[in-house]
């Protein structure tokens, strides 16, 4: 593949409202799918692969019957069949919204394409998604259960997935698209004065990490730190280029600013 490519991964925070089960949030989703397409229309983008979360369609009923520990007990199993029709339902919404901004989605499964050992995942096969992206279609992969070697089965997280496909198709950019504006100090959602933390370096990780665990720095889906952790991995292919930002797109316009190098509130993540 010759064109740049973009990743993001869109937050189930940002799609789906978590103090509702089983809520997306219309407007935002139609506003998201809309930015996107322009930005493929207009150039800032040439090549994407998207993941989503899945939120307030997948969360529930993994707590609830106890999914995120990985297999205990074939009672376990209708339950598991029933939370992959709910996280379906949340897919086929966003297929539908971004097909009427114009945008050729290929949904794909990353059950189908990845296993794991003890929530990492070890073993992907990402040929059929290349081959998807290389021909102009883009690759739409959620929030999904996957084979775990250790546990029965695992919680796929989106992040790790997000970084390991940006590995393996040389992406330019990795965006992670929330209801928050990048890393605060403290959680924003609680102090309309929060400091946002412009830029990370990956090479001050654990200490970025500490002062994160001492603020009580959170967003909706309790993943900030979990994406840092998640995005450690990439620090070499940052030090070759790659792009990567925490933003938030509940508003229009901060995508293309983002794209643009254009102000723009959002921590960045960089190593020096």
């Amino acid at each position: 593949m010759t064109k740049d490519i973009t990743v993001i991964k869109l937050g189930g925070s940002l799609l789906t409202d978590k103090t509702k089960p089983y809520t997306y949030r219309k407007e935002v989703l139609e506003s998201v799918s809309r930015e996107i397409g322009e930005c493929l229309d207009e150039g800032p983008i040439q090549s994407l692969v998207l993941l989503h979360g899945v939120g307030s369609y997948g969360h529930p009923p993994v707590l609830e019957h106890n999914l995120h520990k990985g297999f205990l007990g074939p009672e376990q199993l209708l339950p598991l069949s029933k939370t992959q029709e709910s996280v379906a339902t949340l897919r086929h919404i966003i297929v539908k919204e971004l097909q009427n901004a114009g945008i050729p989605v290929c949904l794909m499964y990353p059950s189908s394409m990845v296993t794991s050992e003890k929530m990492r995942m070890t073993n992907y096969f990402l040929e059929p998604l290349k081959g998807f992206a290389s021909i102009g279609m883009v690759p739409l992969l959620g929030g999904d259960i996957l084979v775990d070697s250790a546990m029965g089965w695992s919680v796929g997280s989106g992040d790790q997935l997000a970084v390991i496909i940006a590995k393996e198709l040389g992406a330019k950019r990795l965006i992670f698209a929330s209801d928050v504006s990048g890393i605060y100090e403290t959680d924003p959602k609680l102090k309309s004065d929060a400091a946002r933390i412009d830029t990370i370096n990956l090479n001050d990780l654990d200490a970025a990490l500490q002062r994160m665990g001492a603020s009580g720095i959170d967003d909706a889906s309790g993943a900030m730190k979990g994406k840092l952790k998640a995005i450690a991995p990439a620090k070499p292919l940052i030090e070759q280029g790659l792009e990567v930002g925490l933003l938030s797109m509940m508003n229009y316009g901060n995508l293309k600013a983002f794209l643009n190098n254009e102000d723009c509130q959002c921590t960045r993540v960089i190593v020096e």
